[in-house]
């Protein structure tokens, strides 16, 4: 069995994510980096992107932050964004539905997640 590390994705309205992750790719303010377990302590901005999580060496699971804050230790990644999705239960009609609704920033990164998903 593979060496894991906690992972949570949470929001000011929900908890997205709490499990056992093999490694998970962060979309950093300085660029794009990767969490595996036993990884040094970091306190890192992040920037609107896709959050993947890894298990046997693939993605299984993908979500779109709107940037946050990671707080990483050698046994668990914690991500603070202000909106995330998760890319594999939202569809394009979806989304465009919210985005008429929604706040100028929340329908650009709507947008922004449409985008990923196309």
């Amino acid at each position: 069995m593979a060496e894991t590390t906690q992972f949570e994705l949470v929001t000011p309205a929900r908890v997205l994510v709490q499990q056992d992750v093999e490694m998970v790719t962060i979309p950093g303010s300085e660029g794009l980096f990767g969490v595996l377990p036993r990884h040094a302590p970091v306190l890192a901005n992040l920037k609107q992107g896709r959050v993947d999580i890894y298990e046997n060496g693939a993605v299984t699971s993908s979500f779109m932050i709107d940037g946050g804050l990671a707080d990483v230790t050698g046994e668990k990644v914690v991500i603070l964004a202000q909106r995330a999705e998760d890319l594999s239960k939202v569809s394009a009609e979806e989304l465009s539905a919210r985005a008429a609704n929604a706040s100028e920033a929340e329908a650009a990164f709507l947008t922004a997640v449409s985008d990923a998903i196309a």
